[in-house]
């Protein structure tokens, strides 16, 4: 059976909303089925009014992931711009994608020792996913999605290509990153025009 973490090809959509201030995500295989959905939870209203007045937040977003079912899953924890942590649905510690510079991440482990790496192309559209030395095992890309829809509005789309298989924590990991990406890189755009 397929499924979140088995999937080699995952695609990642984050509908438009409004107001934009709520983290949403429908992760699908690379058919279409739906095997996750991700959101924040507990929002309050002033708080997605404070975010969408402001045009985002670079402060804390916590995403809950579960599976088709319901069945809770991961949650990817982004502290700030520069660090999203990755935890299982009881809140036992993964990893991390830790920012080192404009478009370049590390991946660590529990133990903060690297696992991989993502490398980005220079307008933050494009990641390499390499392992712990080096070996290019996934592709992440950010969709172009039109002018007016990148530029005024929340709904970004991702795709995941998994190479080959992989051990955790990277495995994790990397299914995680296109939220944690989103979250660190693209959330702050929170302008509604729906």
């Amino acid at each position: 059976m397929i499924d979140l973490f088995t999937s080699p090809v995952l695609r990642i959509d984050q509908p438009r909303r409004a107001p934009a201030a709520r983290s949403r995500y429908k992760i699908s295989d690379g058919g279409g089925r739906l095997l996750a959905a991700a959101e924040e939870r507990d929002v309050s209203l002033l708080r997605q009014a404070v975010r969408t007045a402001l045009g985002g937040s670079d402060g804390r977003r916590i995403v809950h992931v579960e599976d088709a079912g319901g069945a809770p899953l991961l949650i990817v924890d982004k502290e700030n711009r520069r660090r999203t942590r990755v935890n299982t649905r009881d809140g036992v510690h993964i990893g991390s994608l830790q920012n080192r510079e404009r478009y370049d991440y590390v991946l660590l482990d529990a133990a903060e020792r690297p696992v991989g790496h993502l490398a980005g192309n220079r307008v933050g559209r494009k990641f390499q996913v390499l392992d712990a030395h080096g070996g290019h095992v996934a592709q992440l890309d950010k969709k172009w999605k039109g002018a007016a829809t990148e530029m005024l509005t929340t709904a970004d789309r991702y795709s995941l290509e998994i190479f080959r298989p992989l051990a955790d924590p990277l495995r994790v990991l990397v299914v995680a990153a296109p939220l944690a990406i989103d979250l660190m890189l693209y959330e702050t755009k929170d302008w509604p025009l729906d």
